[in-house]
């Protein structure tokens, strides 16, 4: 599966956002997959879990401003709203270890 940022896929259509709620909805039973090549063998490179990471349950409240603001940087960027707010948090983090 390739990820792709909302620049690259660009703006749904109404119609287009329905299709793909209808799909969420559908059990895998339903979808037909048999235009999908099967994977014959497992890639050398591949490693298990590799881009799993554990959910630790914390829960951070942000304002609208910030949410919005993280969420901006996010799609420019191209990845995931966490990795921006930790991104961010560790660059003021080292700056104020470096300041003391």
């Amino acid at each position: 599966m390739t990820r792709k940022t909302r620049d690259e896929i660009g703006e749904l259509t109404p119609q287009q956002i329905e299709e793909l709620n209808e799909l969420s909805a559908r059990p895998d039973s339903e979808i037909d997959f048999s235009d999908i090549p099967e994977i014959a063998a497992i890639p050398r490179d591949a490693i298990r879990g590799k881009d799993w990471k554990h959910y630790r349950g914390k829960t951070i409240i942000l304002t609208d401003e910030i949410h919005a603001y993280f969420c901006a940087i996010a799609d420019r960027r191209g990845i995931s709203i966490n990795e921006v707010v930790n991104d961010i948090l560790a660059k003021e983090i080292a700056f104020i270890e470096a300041v003391k």
